[in-house]
Protein backbone atom coordinates (compact mmCIF):
# COMPACT_ATOMS: atom_id res chain seq x y z
CA UNK A 1 0.00 0.00 0.00
CA UNK A 2 1.42 3.22 -1.01
CA UNK A 3 0.83 7.07 0.03
CA UNK A 4 -2.50 8.56 -1.47
CA UNK A 5 -4.12 11.85 -1.76
CA UNK A 6 -7.39 12.65 -2.05
CA UNK A 7 -8.42 15.91 -4.42
CA UNK A 8 -10.59 17.44 -4.79
CA UNK A 9 -13.25 16.20 -1.82
CA UNK A 10 -16.54 16.82 -2.88
CA UNK A 11 -19.15 18.84 -0.81
CA UNK A 12 -16.95 20.57 1.52
CA UNK A 13 -17.48 24.31 2.30
CA UNK A 14 -14.02 24.89 2.33
CA UNK A 15 -11.06 23.67 -0.26
CA UNK A 16 -9.82 20.32 1.56
CA UNK A 17 -7.90 16.92 0.79
CA UNK A 18 -6.79 13.87 2.43
CA UNK A 19 -3.37 12.84 2.84
CA UNK A 20 -2.73 9.28 3.87
CA UNK A 21 0.57 8.14 4.76
CA UNK A 22 1.19 4.12 5.17
CA UNK A 23 5.46 4.89 5.29
CA UNK A 24 5.27 4.79 9.42
CA UNK A 25 3.97 2.10 11.92
CA UNK A 26 0.16 3.10 11.64
CA UNK A 27 -1.70 4.41 9.04
CA UNK A 28 -2.12 8.34 9.56
CA UNK A 29 -4.89 9.94 7.30
CA UNK A 30 -5.54 13.78 7.30
CA UNK A 31 -8.37 16.18 6.95
CA UNK A 32 -6.47 19.01 5.54
CA UNK A 33 -8.13 22.53 4.78
CA UNK A 34 -5.59 24.10 1.68
CA UNK A 35 -6.62 27.26 1.59
CA UNK A 36 -5.59 29.88 3.98
CA UNK A 37 -8.59 32.69 4.68
CA UNK A 38 -7.18 35.39 7.74
CA UNK A 39 -10.24 37.01 8.60
CA UNK A 40 -9.42 39.04 11.48
CA UNK A 41 -6.97 40.60 8.53
CA UNK A 42 -9.53 41.46 6.59
CA UNK A 43 -11.75 43.25 8.87
CA UNK A 44 -9.10 45.10 10.77
CA UNK A 45 -9.43 48.95 9.89
CA UNK A 46 -12.71 49.13 8.47
CA UNK A 47 -16.04 50.70 10.22
CA UNK A 48 -17.58 47.66 11.91
CA UNK A 49 -21.20 48.55 10.19
CA UNK A 50 -19.48 47.32 7.14
CA UNK A 51 -18.69 43.65 8.99
CA UNK A 52 -22.30 41.59 8.31
CA UNK A 53 -21.79 42.04 4.62
CA UNK A 54 -18.23 41.40 4.55
CA UNK A 55 -18.85 38.31 6.89
CA UNK A 56 -21.30 36.67 4.55
CA UNK A 57 -18.53 35.07 2.62
CA UNK A 58 -17.63 32.58 5.73
CA UNK A 59 -21.60 31.83 5.29
CA UNK A 60 -25.11 33.79 5.03
CA UNK A 61 -25.38 32.94 9.18
CA UNK A 62 -22.43 34.87 9.82
CA UNK A 63 -24.21 37.73 8.35
CA UNK A 64 -26.99 37.70 10.78
CA UNK A 65 -24.73 36.44 13.83
CA UNK A 66 -22.53 39.77 12.41
CA UNK A 67 -25.58 42.09 12.80
CA UNK A 68 -26.34 40.54 16.65
CA UNK A 69 -23.43 41.06 17.16
CA UNK A 70 -23.58 44.91 16.27
CA UNK A 71 -26.82 45.28 18.06
CA UNK A 72 -24.63 44.33 21.37
CA UNK A 73 -22.14 46.97 20.25
CA UNK A 74 -24.76 49.90 19.61
CA UNK A 75 -26.92 48.86 22.54
CA UNK A 76 -30.19 48.64 20.33
CA UNK A 77 -33.07 46.25 20.23
CA UNK A 78 -34.22 45.30 16.89
CA UNK A 79 -38.08 45.95 16.73
CA UNK A 80 -40.18 42.65 16.32
CA UNK A 81 -40.61 42.52 12.31
CA UNK A 82 -37.19 42.61 12.28
CA UNK A 83 -36.19 39.90 14.15
CA UNK A 84 -38.95 37.80 12.49
CA UNK A 85 -37.12 38.65 9.58
CA UNK A 86 -34.00 37.70 10.40
CA UNK A 87 -35.38 34.61 12.00
CA UNK A 88 -37.33 33.85 8.73
CA UNK A 89 -34.39 34.61 6.66
CA UNK A 90 -32.62 32.04 9.16
CA UNK A 91 -34.97 29.05 8.35
CA UNK A 92 -34.67 29.54 4.96
CA UNK A 93 -31.23 29.08 4.89
CA UNK A 94 -31.84 25.75 7.70
CA UNK A 95 -33.80 24.23 4.70
CA UNK A 96 -31.97 25.03 1.94
CA UNK A 97 -28.36 23.96 3.58
CA UNK A 98 -30.13 20.40 4.96
CA UNK A 99 -31.84 19.96 1.72
CA UNK A 100 -28.58 20.59 -0.38
CA UNK A 101 -27.08 17.71 1.67
CA UNK A 102 -29.81 15.22 1.50
CA UNK A 103 -29.46 15.83 -2.10
CA UNK A 104 -25.67 15.17 -2.42
CA UNK A 105 -25.96 11.73 -0.71
CA UNK A 106 -29.03 10.70 -2.93
CA UNK A 107 -27.52 11.97 -5.97
CA UNK A 108 -24.02 10.59 -5.38
CA UNK A 109 -22.89 8.68 -8.81
CA UNK A 110 -21.07 5.96 -5.97
CA UNK A 111 -24.57 4.66 -5.16
CA UNK A 112 -23.99 4.17 -1.06
CA UNK A 113 -26.56 1.58 -1.00
CA UNK A 114 -25.90 -0.63 -3.68
CA UNK A 115 -23.46 -3.48 -1.12
CA UNK A 116 -26.37 -3.28 1.19
CA UNK A 117 -29.18 -3.83 -1.45
CA UNK A 118 -26.92 -6.73 -3.04
CA UNK A 119 -26.13 -8.48 0.23
CA UNK A 120 -30.31 -8.49 0.44
CA UNK A 121 -30.56 -7.75 4.02
CA UNK A 122 -33.63 -6.34 3.26
CA UNK A 123 -36.38 -6.11 0.72
CA UNK A 124 -35.00 -4.61 -2.64
CA UNK A 125 -34.55 -0.88 -2.15
CA UNK A 126 -36.61 0.67 -4.58
CA UNK A 127 -34.16 3.94 -5.30
CA UNK A 128 -35.70 7.32 -5.44
CA UNK A 129 -38.11 7.46 -9.32
CA UNK A 130 -36.04 9.73 -11.87
CA UNK A 131 -37.81 13.03 -11.14
CA UNK A 132 -37.37 13.08 -7.73
CA UNK A 133 -33.85 15.13 -7.71
CA UNK A 134 -35.71 17.27 -9.87
CA UNK A 135 -38.58 17.65 -7.33
CA UNK A 136 -35.69 18.03 -4.61
CA UNK A 137 -33.77 20.65 -6.41
CA UNK A 138 -36.67 22.81 -7.68
CA UNK A 139 -37.56 23.18 -3.55
CA UNK A 140 -33.71 24.03 -3.08
CA UNK A 141 -34.60 27.06 -6.10
CA UNK A 142 -37.98 27.68 -3.54
CA UNK A 143 -36.01 28.29 -0.28
CA UNK A 144 -33.37 30.64 -1.94
CA UNK A 145 -35.72 32.47 -3.57
CA UNK A 146 -36.99 33.00 0.15
CA UNK A 147 -33.78 34.19 1.07
CA UNK A 148 -33.64 35.96 -1.57
CA UNK A 149 -36.86 38.24 -0.92
CA UNK A 150 -35.73 38.53 2.89
CA UNK A 151 -31.88 38.87 1.98
CA UNK A 152 -31.88 40.72 -0.96
CA UNK A 153 -29.86 38.00 -1.65
CA UNK A 154 -29.14 34.29 -1.07
CA UNK A 155 -25.54 33.46 -0.75
CA UNK A 156 -24.91 36.78 0.23
CA UNK A 157 -27.53 38.44 2.35
CA UNK A 158 -27.13 42.18 2.83
CA UNK A 159 -30.55 43.05 4.66
CA UNK A 160 -29.64 43.07 8.40
CA UNK A 161 -27.82 46.15 10.10
CA UNK A 162 -27.40 47.06 13.17
CA UNK A 163 -30.93 47.52 14.99
CA UNK A 164 -32.93 45.58 12.43
CA UNK A 165 -33.18 45.34 9.12
CA UNK A 166 -32.36 47.27 5.83
CA UNK A 167 -36.03 47.53 3.92
CA UNK A 168 -39.50 46.68 4.01
CA UNK A 169 -40.74 43.92 1.60
CA UNK A 170 -42.61 44.37 -1.43
CA UNK A 171 -46.93 43.83 -1.20
CA UNK A 172 -46.20 40.88 -3.98
CA UNK A 173 -43.64 39.42 -1.36
CA UNK A 174 -45.90 38.31 1.97
CA UNK A 175 -48.34 35.87 -0.65
CA UNK A 176 -44.90 34.56 -2.18
CA UNK A 177 -43.13 33.64 0.77
CA UNK A 178 -46.37 31.70 2.17
CA UNK A 179 -46.87 29.85 -1.23
CA UNK A 180 -43.06 29.20 -0.34
CA UNK A 181 -43.60 27.86 2.74
CA UNK A 182 -46.26 25.92 2.30
CA UNK A 183 -44.68 23.92 -0.88
CA UNK A 184 -41.31 23.36 1.14
CA UNK A 185 -43.58 22.31 4.13
CA UNK A 186 -45.41 19.31 2.01
CA UNK A 187 -42.17 18.40 -0.02
CA UNK A 188 -40.22 17.99 3.42
CA UNK A 189 -42.94 15.51 4.98
CA UNK A 190 -42.85 13.48 1.36
CA UNK A 191 -39.06 13.56 1.56
CA UNK A 192 -39.22 12.34 5.18
CA UNK A 193 -41.44 9.90 3.97
CA UNK A 194 -39.09 8.40 1.28
CA UNK A 195 -35.91 8.33 3.41
CA UNK A 196 -37.39 6.14 6.36
CA UNK A 197 -38.92 3.91 4.31
CA UNK A 198 -36.21 3.31 1.22
CA UNK A 199 -32.94 5.16 3.33
CA UNK A 200 -32.67 4.83 6.52
CA UNK A 201 -35.34 2.15 7.53
CA UNK A 202 -34.41 0.52 10.65
CA UNK A 203 -31.56 2.35 11.86
CA UNK A 204 -29.29 0.17 9.37
CA UNK A 205 -29.25 1.02 5.98
CA UNK A 206 -26.29 3.39 5.96
CA UNK A 207 -24.90 1.18 9.14
CA UNK A 208 -24.26 -1.77 7.63
CA UNK A 209 -21.12 -3.23 7.68
CA UNK A 210 -21.61 -3.63 3.76
CA UNK A 211 -22.76 -0.28 3.34
CA UNK A 212 -20.88 2.77 2.21
CA UNK A 213 -20.49 3.84 5.51
CA UNK A 214 -19.61 0.82 6.90
CA UNK A 215 -19.04 -0.69 10.17
CA UNK A 216 -21.10 1.43 12.11
CA UNK A 217 -18.83 4.39 11.34
CA UNK A 218 -19.18 6.96 14.31
CA UNK A 219 -16.87 9.50 15.63
CA UNK A 220 -17.93 9.47 19.41
CA UNK A 221 -18.42 9.58 22.70
CA UNK A 222 -17.37 13.11 21.80
CA UNK A 223 -18.24 16.38 24.15
CA UNK A 224 -20.70 18.68 22.04
CA UNK A 225 -21.31 22.60 22.35
CA UNK A 226 -24.96 23.82 21.50
CA UNK A 227 -26.86 27.35 22.39
CA UNK A 228 -29.99 26.91 25.09
CA UNK A 229 -33.09 28.12 23.54
CA UNK A 230 -34.48 29.20 26.56
CA UNK A 231 -32.13 31.27 28.01
CA UNK A 232 -29.38 31.89 25.40
CA UNK A 233 -26.68 30.69 27.10
CA UNK A 234 -23.67 28.92 25.41
CA UNK A 235 -24.00 24.46 27.21
CA UNK A 236 -21.04 22.29 26.69
CA UNK A 237 -21.90 18.72 27.37
CA UNK A 238 -19.71 15.99 28.34
CA UNK A 239 -19.55 12.46 25.44
CA UNK A 240 -22.26 11.08 27.48
CA UNK A 241 -24.10 14.29 27.06
CA UNK A 242 -24.81 15.13 30.91
CA UNK A 243 -24.12 19.21 31.93
CA UNK A 244 -20.29 20.17 32.01
CA UNK A 245 -20.90 24.35 32.11
CA UNK A 246 -23.30 26.22 31.12
CA UNK A 247 -22.36 30.46 30.54
CA UNK A 248 -23.00 33.56 28.72
CA UNK A 249 -21.98 33.56 25.21
CA UNK A 250 -18.94 36.16 25.92
CA UNK A 251 -17.00 34.16 27.93
CA UNK A 252 -16.70 31.19 24.96
CA UNK A 253 -13.35 32.46 24.45
CA UNK A 254 -12.20 32.15 28.18
CA UNK A 255 -13.95 28.33 27.97
CA UNK A 256 -12.75 27.43 24.17
CA UNK A 257 -8.94 27.69 22.99
CA UNK A 258 -7.41 27.03 19.27
CA UNK A 259 -4.66 25.31 18.05
CA UNK A 260 -2.66 26.01 15.43
CA UNK A 261 -0.97 22.58 13.13
CA UNK A 262 1.21 23.01 10.03
CA UNK A 263 -0.42 20.78 8.34
CA UNK A 264 -3.93 22.10 7.99
CA UNK A 265 -4.88 26.00 7.44
CA UNK A 266 -7.99 25.19 9.71
CA UNK A 267 -7.15 25.55 13.46
CA UNK A 268 -8.54 22.73 15.86
CA UNK A 269 -10.92 24.61 18.67
CA UNK A 270 -10.70 22.68 22.17
CA UNK A 271 -12.04 22.96 25.90
CA UNK A 272 -9.22 24.63 28.09
CA UNK A 273 -8.93 22.53 31.43
CA UNK A 274 -8.96 24.80 34.79
CA UNK A 275 -6.01 22.66 35.55
CA UNK A 276 -4.22 24.06 32.46
CA UNK A 277 -3.11 26.92 30.58
CA UNK A 278 -2.77 27.32 27.16
CA UNK A 279 -3.09 24.17 24.28
CA UNK A 280 -2.73 20.15 24.66
CA UNK A 281 -0.80 20.05 20.78
CA UNK A 282 -2.58 17.86 18.33
CA UNK A 283 -0.52 14.85 18.02
CA UNK A 284 -0.33 12.47 15.48
CA UNK A 285 -0.87 8.61 15.23
CA UNK A 286 -0.35 8.61 18.99
CA UNK A 287 -3.01 11.16 19.88
CA UNK A 288 -5.41 12.21 17.40
CA UNK A 289 -5.66 9.58 14.57
CA UNK A 290 -5.00 6.03 16.27
CA UNK A 291 -7.68 3.75 16.22
CA UNK A 292 -6.86 2.53 19.72
CA UNK A 293 -7.83 5.79 21.59
CA UNK A 294 -12.29 5.31 21.06
CA UNK A 295 -11.91 8.77 22.95
CA UNK A 296 -8.56 10.38 21.54
CA UNK A 297 -8.52 13.60 23.13
CA UNK A 298 -11.39 14.62 25.95
CA UNK A 299 -10.72 18.33 25.47
CA UNK A 300 -12.63 17.94 21.44
CA UNK A 301 -16.49 18.21 21.16
CA UNK A 302 -18.34 19.14 18.11
CA UNK A 303 -21.88 21.49 16.83
CA UNK A 304 -23.89 20.97 14.13
CA UNK A 305 -27.30 19.57 13.69
CA UNK A 306 -26.77 16.12 15.51
CA UNK A 307 -25.02 18.12 18.30
CA UNK A 308 -28.29 20.21 19.09
CA UNK A 309 -30.35 16.41 18.90
CA UNK A 310 -27.98 15.27 21.04
CA UNK A 311 -29.16 17.41 24.31
CA UNK A 312 -32.08 15.05 24.28
CA UNK A 313 -34.74 18.05 24.69
CA UNK A 314 -38.13 17.65 22.97
CA UNK A 315 -39.24 19.83 19.69
CA UNK A 316 -41.48 22.64 20.31
CA UNK A 317 -42.31 21.76 15.89
CA UNK A 318 -44.84 18.60 16.12
CA UNK A 319 -43.75 17.27 12.61
CA UNK A 320 -40.09 17.44 13.54
CA UNK A 321 -40.59 16.01 17.18
CA UNK A 322 -42.53 12.75 15.78
CA UNK A 323 -39.25 12.60 13.11
CA UNK A 324 -36.91 12.30 15.93
CA UNK A 325 -38.86 9.93 17.98
CA UNK A 326 -38.86 8.21 15.01
CA UNK A 327 -34.48 8.45 15.34
CA UNK A 328 -34.97 6.99 18.92
CA UNK A 329 -36.71 4.24 17.89
CA UNK A 330 -34.92 3.11 15.43
CA UNK A 331 -31.50 3.67 16.92
CA UNK A 332 -31.89 4.37 20.58
CA UNK A 333 -31.98 6.69 22.81
CA UNK A 334 -29.46 9.82 22.68
CA UNK A 335 -26.54 10.96 22.27
CA UNK A 336 -25.93 9.08 19.22
CA UNK A 337 -22.58 10.12 17.21
CA UNK A 338 -23.16 7.56 14.04
CA UNK A 339 -23.07 8.84 9.95
CA UNK A 340 -26.37 6.98 9.77
CA UNK A 341 -28.30 9.54 12.68
CA UNK A 342 -26.11 12.28 11.54
CA UNK A 343 -28.02 12.22 8.39
CA UNK A 344 -30.91 11.47 9.74
CA UNK A 345 -30.85 14.67 12.38
CA UNK A 346 -30.71 16.81 9.24
CA UNK A 347 -34.38 15.05 7.80
CA UNK A 348 -35.86 16.37 11.59
CA UNK A 349 -34.22 20.05 11.64
CA UNK A 350 -35.38 20.50 7.67
CA UNK A 351 -38.77 19.29 8.81
CA UNK A 352 -38.68 21.45 11.64
CA UNK A 353 -37.48 24.25 9.81
CA UNK A 354 -40.42 23.59 7.27
CA UNK A 355 -42.30 24.26 10.00
CA UNK A 356 -40.75 27.16 11.22
CA UNK A 357 -41.01 28.85 7.98
CA UNK A 358 -44.74 28.11 7.44
CA UNK A 359 -45.60 30.09 10.86
CA UNK A 360 -43.22 33.11 10.31
CA UNK A 361 -43.95 33.14 6.47
CA UNK A 362 -47.35 35.03 6.87
CA UNK A 363 -48.01 38.84 6.67
CA UNK A 364 -48.72 39.53 10.32
CA UNK A 365 -45.20 38.24 11.01
CA UNK A 366 -43.56 40.47 8.61
CA UNK A 367 -45.27 43.90 8.96
CA UNK A 368 -45.00 46.37 11.37
CA UNK A 369 -45.10 50.14 11.99
CA UNK A 370 -40.91 49.97 11.76
CA UNK A 371 -37.94 47.62 10.36
CA UNK A 372 -34.91 49.38 12.53
CA UNK A 373 -34.22 51.41 15.79
CA UNK A 374 -31.38 53.35 14.62
CA UNK A 375 -28.91 53.28 16.98
CA UNK A 376 -28.36 56.75 18.78
CA UNK A 377 -24.67 55.89 20.43
CA UNK A 378 -22.18 52.93 20.69
CA UNK A 379 -19.95 51.57 22.78
CA UNK A 380 -16.66 49.97 21.69
CA UNK A 381 -17.07 45.78 22.26
CA UNK A 382 -19.90 43.72 20.53
CA UNK A 383 -20.61 39.47 20.54
CA UNK A 384 -23.21 37.15 19.77
CA UNK A 385 -23.49 33.46 19.41
CA UNK A 386 -25.96 31.53 16.91
CA UNK A 387 -27.12 28.36 16.25
CA UNK A 388 -26.32 28.71 12.61
CA UNK A 389 -27.19 25.49 10.10
CA UNK A 390 -23.61 24.07 10.41
CA UNK A 391 -23.58 24.86 13.91
CA UNK A 392 -23.05 27.23 16.56
CA UNK A 393 -21.23 30.25 15.64
CA UNK A 394 -19.83 33.07 17.52
CA UNK A 395 -18.69 36.77 16.81
CA UNK A 396 -16.93 39.16 19.07
CA UNK A 397 -15.46 42.65 17.93
CA UNK A 398 -13.84 45.68 19.42
CA UNK A 399 -13.29 49.04 17.87
CA UNK A 400 -12.05 52.04 19.18
CA UNK A 401 -14.16 55.41 19.67
CA UNK A 402 -14.92 56.21 15.72
CA UNK A 403 -15.83 52.52 15.44
CA UNK A 404 -13.14 51.26 13.14
CA UNK A 405 -12.17 47.62 13.33
CA UNK A 406 -9.33 46.90 16.07
CA UNK A 407 -10.25 43.19 16.98
CA UNK A 408 -11.90 40.34 15.36
CA UNK A 409 -12.70 37.11 16.93
CA UNK A 410 -14.49 34.47 15.28
CA UNK A 411 -15.49 30.80 16.33
CA UNK A 412 -17.58 28.66 13.10
CA UNK A 413 -18.42 25.49 12.86
CA UNK A 414 -15.72 24.13 10.14
CA UNK A 415 -12.64 24.70 13.11
CA UNK A 416 -15.24 23.35 15.84
CA UNK A 417 -15.81 20.13 14.11
CA UNK A 418 -12.20 20.16 12.30
CA UNK A 419 -11.18 17.48 14.70
CA UNK A 420 -14.40 15.04 14.15
CA UNK A 421 -13.92 15.60 10.55
CA UNK A 422 -9.98 14.38 11.33
CA UNK A 423 -11.18 11.09 13.31
CA UNK A 424 -14.15 10.43 10.97
CA UNK A 425 -11.12 10.22 7.62
CA UNK A 426 -9.04 8.17 9.89
CA UNK A 427 -11.58 5.55 10.84
CA UNK A 428 -13.56 5.68 7.19
CA UNK A 429 -10.14 5.05 5.91
CA UNK A 430 -9.03 2.36 8.13
CA UNK A 431 -12.53 1.22 7.50
CA UNK A 432 -11.94 0.65 3.58
CA UNK A 433 -8.13 -1.01 4.14
CA UNK A 434 -9.97 -3.71 6.27
CA UNK A 435 -11.95 -4.57 3.53
CA UNK A 436 -9.47 -4.17 1.13
CA UNK A 437 -11.28 -1.74 -1.26
CA UNK A 438 -10.31 0.30 -4.44
CA UNK A 439 -9.01 3.92 -3.68
CA UNK A 440 -11.71 5.46 -5.72
CA UNK A 441 -14.29 3.79 -3.06
CA UNK A 442 -12.15 4.67 -0.24
CA UNK A 443 -12.69 8.44 -1.51
CA UNK A 444 -16.38 7.87 -1.44
CA UNK A 445 -16.59 6.48 1.60
CA UNK A 446 -14.81 9.59 3.21
CA UNK A 447 -17.33 11.83 1.17
CA UNK A 448 -20.30 10.29 2.56
CA UNK A 449 -18.84 10.50 5.60
CA UNK A 450 -18.08 13.73 5.94
CA UNK A 451 -21.13 15.41 3.88
CA UNK A 452 -23.95 15.13 7.17
CA UNK A 453 -21.38 17.07 9.69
Amino acid sequence: MKNMTFEPLRWQEDPARIAVFHDTEYLQAYFQVTAPRDIERICKGRPVEELPRILTLLSPAHHLVSAMALDRLFGVEPPPMALNMREALLQAHFFSHHLRKLYFLLSSWHDPFSDYRRHGSRRELNMFPPHFLDEIMHHEALSQEAATILGGRSNHPLSAVAGGVSRFLKEDHYHRLSEIAGFCLKFAMRLGEFLRDEIFGDGKALDAPCSICGQNLHVGPMASLTIAEKDGHVVLRDPVEKEMDRFPPDMIFEKIGLHNESWTYEPFAYIKRKSENATRKVQGQSGLFHSEFPIPNPEFFFVGPLARLNSGEALESPLAEEERQRLIEALGPFPHFGVVAAYWALLVELLQAAEKMNGLYAQEKLTGPAIRTIPTEMGQEGHAALESPQGLIYHHYRTDKRGIVEEVEILGAGTVNNALRCLLTQKAVESSLAREQAWEETKNRIEISLLPF
